[in-house]
């Protein structure tokens, strides 16, 4: 029986308990049609302010912190603009003109900082690349609830960002459960409770997933190619969810391709002073999901 670990370190308790800064190779044109914004806020959606100052940015970055990323827009919005209420700002300063605007996944990455509260860690560097909460807990049952309403024959249904957003949800919940799925026949390990939701952490080393694991498993989409083995997971997984065949049709009519992620990943730069620990991690990691790869000394 794996080790049940609740996890209970309060990360968000207020904003300066988490900073992001947004990592960026963005090349400045005199010449570009597109300006460039430093985007910084606290305690706001990133869309709070792209979607009213029509801006396009790279990546969503947590409400509950203090979070700095680069955003594009057509016009020139003035050298900065600042507003503050009572519990939240932001600020929109001017960084010079780029070429293009910015799309979504156009970053390399994020550093975080982010307050210890007492906690002492078995420091590693590498983690499971799962899905965290923020993503899933709440909407995956609406995207999985859209799917099981969609009925099979239709012609394609343009959905709206927000159905979008449920759905990659709820297969990112099924990637999870695979990779899980998965880890637990090779390895033993622990197991990380948050909020009823259940992570699997192995008892390995980097150079052993690298050896003995898969480097990326697919997300589900009608243009991902499975192998024998890979469907059959899934196939197991999805008995309780939505009938893998009907699932698998439901996502081609919808034309969701699918992709392929990293299982497994190293953060870069981990170190900690004082009470907080930083890292870099790529983009699409979760920095909660690192830290519930670390083993608590208590």
């Amino acid at each position: 029986m794996a080790k049940i670990i609740n996890f209970d370190w309060n990360i968000k308790e207020k904003p300066s308990d988490f900073l992001v800064k947004e990592v960026s190779e963005l090349e400045k044109d005199e010449n570009g049609q597109f300006y460039l914004y430093l985007l910084i806020k606290k305690n706001m959606n990133t869309k709070d302010v792209t979607d009213r100052f029509k801006l396009s940015y790279a990546g969503l970055k947590d409400k509950n912190a203090i979070t700095f990323q680069y955003v594009t827009s057509q016009e020139f919005l003035g050298e900065a603009i600042f507003e503050k209420n009572q519990d939240s700002f932001f600020a929109l300063i001017y960084q010079g003109k780029v070429r293009k605007k910015l799309k979504i996944g156009q970053l390399k990455g994020n550093k975080f900082s982010i307050g210890l509260k007492g906690h002492r860690l078995k420091l590693k560097d590498w983690f499971i690349n799962y899905y965290d909460l923020q993503r899933i807990i709440r909407n995956r049952e609406r995207g999985k609830k859209l799917l099981k309403e969609l009925k099979t024959g239709i012609k394609w249904k343009h959905l709206k960002w927000r159905e979008n957003f449920y759905i990659d949800a709820y297969l990112s919940h099924l990637w999870n459960k695979a990779v899980m799925y998965v880890l637990k026949q090779k390895y033993d390990g622990f197991i990380v409770v948050e909020k009823g939701v259940k992570y699997f952490i192995p008892y390995t080393d980097y150079n052993e997933l690298m050896s003995d694991f898969y480097k990326f498993f697919p997300i589900l989409g009608y243009k991902v190619k499975l192998s024998p083995e890979e469907e059959n997971i899934y196939r197991e997984i999805t008995q309780k969810e939505i009938p893998f065949d009907e699932l698998m049709e439901k996502l081609s009519q919808l034309r969701i391709k699918g992709d392929y992620r990293k299982t497994f990943l190293k953060a870069e730069d981990v170190y900690i002073t004082g009470d907080r620990i930083n890292f870099f991690l790529p983009k699409g990691a979760y920095a909660t999901m690192f830290l519930k790869n670390q083993e608590i000394i208590r």
